[in-house]
């Protein structure tokens, strides 16, 4: 599919939309030109747009620490551009080239959306997580040509700077580093200082086209580095233009965005989005969703800054429904967004119903530029559903082969389960690996997203489960790799495997099962203490690690990891079930899993006393996973 590459015209008050209700309103938006709907080519025109259309309103509201009574930095849109410009000078000045690529190792700030655009307008982005290990780090520099990394400086609540020294060491790209904050060290440049002695108008043209790379985002893989997801401008404008239609957002809109720039939610599927709608982001401190202080202060401040949009995963969610409104006045609040992991049907309705809060699903991935699908705020939810997709983009559901792979030769009609492919426009062009791209992507270019689900006939995409390896915690990828690797290390460990394991709070705990070698008596808990500090970040930690006399293999000699999935499911709901019900009461939680599906069966004890099917009712409304009840 060609989209066209004319520079856009001067920017004009944005046309009257009606909003999205249904698929016809989609089919009707793919029946004009594309240039038509979408008028800008890149992300730095995007931002040029709406501060010629929005110059004075509010583009970013920084809360320093997270509270109700914090100090509050605000960028209208003509200050973001103007610090963007200035940003992409000093980049420039500092020799960065157009084919060369900004790092950025640092939370959400101003800063960080600053260094965003400007990076994209003077080269490329490579947003990192900065809690991975140096040595990792390091490697994601060179795999992108990042020659200058922008990072946080000193900080009690982080130590990303600390990491500084031995990223140095062993990264061949990187030339010069930027420090956000103080810099203590001679080889660092003060963001503050460089940005000051530039202009606010930008010294170079920005000639990136719909199809020229504008970043790199890495995500869980299958091997113990984080895969390179590379994105083209027209990727992300796709992504912010109709994730700001979809939301039906517009200028005087307010939304939270606590996710950090690393996560593709916090730059294009939330910030893009309010930057192509001409809406307001409200960032929580640096630590985002995780501050205390913003968990406690979340309505007031929702008041306070006439929030009309929130966002977050099950996590947060599940959080924020301990959190009573009281008198505090939330009509203003159009909807919640909600993605990263599937929403649990009940968590939703208890949501909606708490507030009076509409609660949508969004369902992505990277590899999608971080949409795929999305439940419009117009449009009725409709329970396990992850709304239609994006105007321009196609969505196929494969069969799946006798060994389990999907099969792109046939397509199954809607209501049919089956392997998720996408194509279209917010599709990413592949991997930096070119045999990772090989592996998930079919010759005709969909993207093979690894998930199980369907088409229902209305057209809203249904996922039903992942065929994929990853590990999904509170919205954030985990490669079982780096765990298994890690444990590998350990002499005792014959064989490992890591899982997701069903958890309430986070959607997905990671869980590994250890083979022994024979007449070894190592504990579980010894092994884990010995190799945790050889695992790159803390939220890759198993949870638990089962030790079992021999991991399922298949015929070729391969771990069979959907039985470990499913091991690892009926001993989570086992052991959570057991804490709940009177003693006996619980005789045996069965996991069943075909083509991907998976559900589980509860079989109760025909004497469980009275009460205890409410209660594992209550129990299971918080997962996102089918199941029988059975007694007697």
């Amino acid at each position: 599919m060609t989209f066209g590459t004319a520079r856009p015209q001067t920017a004009t008050r944005p046309e009257v939309r009606r909003p999205i209700r249904s698929l016809a309103d989609i089919e009707a938006i793919e029946a004009r030109r594309y240039d038509d709907v979408v008028p800008v080519h890149n992300t730095y025109q995007m931002l040029q747009r709406s501060t010629a259309l929005f110059p004075d309103h509010t583009a970013l509201t920084y809360l320093r620490d997270g509270s109700l009574d914090s100090d509050v930095i605000t960028l209208t849109f003509s200050d973001l551009l103007a610090d963007v410009n200035r940003a992409a000078n000093a980049l420039r000045r500092l020799g960065l080239k157009s084919d060369e690529t900004v790092a950025l190792l640092m939370p959400s700030m101003p800063e960080a959306f600053v260094s965003l655009f400007a990076a994209q307008a003077a080269g490329r982005v490579c947003p990192i997580n900065y809690m991975l290990a140096p040595e990792h780090i390091a490697h994601l520099l060179d795999s992108v040509n990042a020659t200058v990394l922008v990072a946080l400086g000193p900080d009690p609540e982080f130590d990303i700077w600390a990491k500084l020294p031995a990223i140095r060491q062993r990264s061949a790209s990187l030339r010069e580093v930027i420090c956000i904050g103080d810099a203590p060290e001679p080889w660092a440049h003060s963001f503050a200082a460089l940005i000051a002695a530039e202009s606010p108008v930008l010294s170079f043209d920005v000639t990136a086209t719909r199809d020229s790379i504008a970043s790199f985002f890495h995500t869980g893989g299958t091997t113990g580095v984080p895969k390179l997801v590379t994105h083209t401008h027209g990727n992300e404008v796709h992504v912010s233009w109709f994730g700001g239609m979809f939301y039906d957002m517009g200028d005087g809109d307010v939304i939270i965005n606590g996710f950090p720039l690393f996560h593709v939610a916090g730059a294009f599927v939330l910030g893009g989005s309010a930057i192509a709608a001409g809406a307001a982001t409200l960032i929580p401190s640096k630590l985002g969703m995780r501050s205390k202080a913003f968990v406690r202060d979340f309505w007031p401040i929702t008041r306070r800054f006439d929030v009309t949009f929130l966002s977050g995963g099950p996590t947060f969610v599940s959080t924020i429904l301990n959190r009573p409104v009281g008198e505090i006045d939330i009509s203003g609040v159009k909807a919640l967004f909600g993605g990263g992991s599937p929403m649990p049907v009940e968590t939703a309705a208890r949501f909606e119903a708490a507030f009076n809060v509409p609660l949508r699903s969004i369902y992505g991935m990277t590899e999608a530029s971080g949409l795929a699908s999305v439940i419009p705020r117009a449009a009725r939810r409709v329970p396990g559903a992850s709304g239609w997709r994006l105007p321009f983009c196609e969505v196929a559901v494969f069969a799946l082969s006798d060994d389990g792979e999907p099969d792109p030769h046939t397509t199954l009609p809607s209501g049919v389960m089956g392997a998720l492919a996408l194509r279209g426009p917010n599709i990413s062009p592949g991997y930096t690996d070119p045999s990772v791209t090989a592996a998930a992507f079919t010759a005709q270019g969909w993207l093979l997203t690894g998930d199980m689900g369907l088409v229902a006939s209305d057209g809203q995409i249904v996922v039903m489960g992942r065929s994929k390896d990853v590990i999904i915690r509170s919205g954030h990828n985990i490669d079982p790799a780096v765990i298994e690797e890690a444990l590998m290390q350990h002499p005792d460990v014959q064989l490992c495997a890591a899982v997701g394991q069903p958890d309430a709070y986070a959607g997905e705990l990671p869980v590994a099962f250890v083979q022994v070698r024979p007449s070894r008596t190592i504990t579980a808990q010894q092994i884990l203490e010995a190799t945790r500090g050889h695992i790159p970040e803390p939220a890759a930690v198993p949870k638990a690690l089962y030790l079992i006399d021999a991991l399922p293999l298949t015929t070729t000699g391969k771990i069979f990891k959907p039985a470990l999935r499913r091991m690892a499911v009926e001993r989570a709901f086992s052991q959570q079930l057991t804490a709940l019900l009177p003693d006996g009461a619980l005789e045996s939680v069965t996991c069943l899993e075909e083509k991907g599906a998976r559900r589980v069966e509860i079989r109760l004890a025909g004497d469980a006393a009275p009460g205890s099917e409410a209660t594992v009712a209550q129990h299971m409304a918080g997962f996102a996973v089918p199941y029988a009840l059975v007694s007697g």
